[in-house]
């Protein structure tokens, strides 16, 4: 009976940890505080192992002390125009980062349309469900 419960007690601390682990280097389960890209409420789970070269259209988290869902509207190199002025998004995001993904995205938070830079992106985001409460 001991020998059941020792074997149990184990079983379960090692599946834990790997759940830990998971949760914290691989995927992570968020909830939209507030509305923005989607509905508030919503959940998202968010590949933190998948880097890649994004697409126009795709949610991502990105966010060094508070993460943030957003949508990519524009990518390096491409030309915005405000206020009758042309920019170019820039294709290097900083001087001090100069490796082959160093660059920056317009992304768009739902009120807000920020420059993030590749850095800054924890990963891709994909709508889970959304619960009303």
């Amino acid at each position: 009976m001991m020998q059941q419960l020792r074997a149990w007690l184990l079983t379960s601390g090692v599946a834990l940890l790997i759940v830990i682990a998971v949760r914290a280097f691989a995927f992570t389960v968020y909830r939209v505080p507030a509305a923005s890209v989607l509905r508030q409420g919503d959940r998202v789970v968010v590949n933190k192992l998948s880097h890649r070269n994004f697409h126009r259209g795709e949610l991502i988290v990105f966010g060094s002390r508070t993460t943030t869902l957003g949508r990519i509207m524009a990518l390096p190199g491409d030309t915005l125009t405000v206020s009758q002025k042309r920019f170019v998004i820039p294709v290097v995001c900083c001087k001090k980062c100069r490796c082959k993904h160093c660059f920056a995205y317009l992304v768009s938070t739902g009120s807000v349309q920020m420059l993030v830079p590749y850095h800054d992106i924890i990963g891709p985001a994909y709508r889970l469900f959304y619960l009303p409460f």
